[in-house]
């Protein structure tokens, strides 16, 4: 098992940064392509909801996976102590859509609450080279 942590910004580009590294990591560990691209689509999408949804702006966002034999726990934890909602999907708009991506791609995700906020959490199956 590999684990993996990073600090970012409380920024959109941080997506970005995110993917970049969990992908090199996953390559490092064995990771089929399909399978990273999956398991990156799911941390961007919940580093996304936390910049997009939480207030914290001058907070830094926590990112942590996990490499098990055949999924990838990713964590995404800030210091809101709101709770994510899927919300009812416009076609007119251009979000909305983050928690259904997780949802649909995901095992299985959740959000585990502290004092401090909160982490959402996504499971995510994946096959190795």
């Amino acid at each position: 098992m590999s684990v993996g942590t990073l600090t970012v910004r409380h920024e959109a580009a941080s997506a970005a940064v995110v993917r970049h590294r969990i992908a090199d990591d996953l390559v490092g560990n064995g990771v089929a392509r399909d399978s990273i691209d999956d398991v990156v689509l799911v941390a961007s999408e919940l580093v996304g909801n936390a910049v997009v949804h939480t207030a914290a702006r001058r907070e830094q966002l926590a990112v942590s996976w996990e490499v098990e034999p055949v999924t990838v726990v990713v964590r995404v934890t800030d210091s809101s102590p709101t709770l994510p909602r899927p919300s009812a999907v416009d076609a007119n708009q251009p979000g909305g859509r983050g928690l259904a991506i997780v949802a649909a791609i995901a095992s299985d995700w959740g959000v585990q609450c502290s004092r401090q906020g909160k982490q959402v959490w996504a499971r995510v199956a994946v096959e190795r080279n």
